[in-house]
């Protein structure tokens, strides 16, 4: 598994379709060819990547979002690395200054 941590960002790469379905949403890699399912709280991850927000930004989201007491570091974690794994998301140039 890719080794997240709290200051990466990310972004979604070009040529992915997304329609959304009651459950979630499809995704299409016109490149790859390939489809994929996500589950409601994986789109919403998919989409932070997007808005130029940082892993632990994106943990805190989720934790607020579902009333969590305790920010779902690893599971946000693990949804990070599957979304890269899979080709979805790329990781994003760090815009801290040398």
């Amino acid at each position: 598994m890719t080794e997240i941590a709290p200051e990466m960002k990310f972004s979604a790469v070009e040529g992915i379709e997304v329609n959304r379905v009651p459950d979630g949403a499809m995704v299409y890699q016109n490149e790859r060819e390939r489809v994929h399912f996500l589950n409601p709280t994986a789109l919403i991850v998919f989409e932070l990547c997007s808005l130029d927000k940082t892993a632990g930004e994106i943990e805190a989201f989720i934790a607020d979002a579902f009333g969590l007491e305790v920010a779902p570091s690893e599971a946000v974690k693990e949804c990070l690395a599957s979304l890269l794994d899979e080709g979805l998301v790329v990781c994003a140039p760090s815009s801290a200054a040398p």
